[in-house]
């Protein structure tokens, strides 16, 4: 080998050497919205505990589902519903294996500000000085499935139902009562807090369980991040910012 060349490859080395460990590849998550608030804390943690950045994509669970149908390129998918999760298990684009339900949510129903309604029971949506109540779109949104089981099961949905506006997803839902285009709302507690709205927390029977349920991709490059950060959900650290952000914990 020529001196020169020999000088090259050294320098070479030498400069791997200095580059130090390679960065972890990043995550691309797919979210439910309601988990926006939460996710966005729990994605720095996670990124301080394996130097792997985590990219998430919000949106409503159905229309997130139907993205990875359609062949979006994420990595896992953490989602509003138990259903959505387990259709995509079924269909082969989700990994069986690594499906975990890491939390529960809360619904709570909340007033405009400077409405000057304070709202007791859902009933109370009946009051002709109600005019609009927004829920999430119940074809896309669990959040929007749970709002109508609480009409019904409140035996108001009759009355109420010509009142819905409808958000695309619970984010959506959130900003219609916060900026007065809806005098109510039935929202995700995450949500309610995120916003600073107070409301009324329904009691769980008043609708099916909210099961936030995670999953990764089948053709994710990055397998063992990916089953990492659906595990890191389930982790102490994560659960405190849950219960912190109105989510219940899972009895394990």
């Amino acid at each position: 080998m020529s001196p020169l060349r020999c000088g090259v490859v050294v320098l070479a080395a030498l400069i791997g050497s200095c580059a130090g460990p390679q960065q972890p590849p990043p995550l691309t998550i797919a979210a439910a919205a309601s988990l926006a608030p939460v996710f966005d804390e729990l994605g720095a943690i996670f990124q301080e505990l394996t130097g792997a950045e985590v990219v998430f994509s919000y949106g409503a669970t159905g229309s997130l589902a139907e993205q990875i149908r359609n062949g979006a390129p994420f990595d896992a998918f953490a989602s509003a519903d138990a259903l959505h999760v387990d259709e995509l298990i079924a269909e082969g684009l989700l990994v069986g294996d690594t499906r975990a339900v890491f939390a529960l949510g809360k619904l709570v129903l909340v007033a405009a500000p400077g409405a000057g309604l304070e709202l007791k029971s859902v009933a109370d949506l009946t009051d002709p000085s109600i005019r609009t109540v927004a829920i999430a779109n119940p074809a896309h949104a669990p959040y929007g499935v749970a709002a109508i089981q609480a009409l019904q099961r409140a035996g108001v949905e009759p009355q109420v139902r010509p009142k819905l506006v409808y958000g695309e997803s619970v984010q959506q839902t959130g900003q219609l009562v916060l900026s007065g285009n809806a005098s109510a709302g039935l929202l995700s507690a995450t949500t309610a807090l995120s916003l600073d709205l107070r409301g009324l927390e329904l009691p769980q029977e008043m609708h099916d369980p909210i099961l936030h349920v995670a999953a990764i991709h089948v053709n994710t490059p990055h397998r063992e991040l990916a089953i990492r950060f659906v595990d890191f959900l389930g982790s102490p650290e994560a659960q405190i910012v849950f219960e912190r952000f109105g989510l219940l914990i899972p009895e394990r």
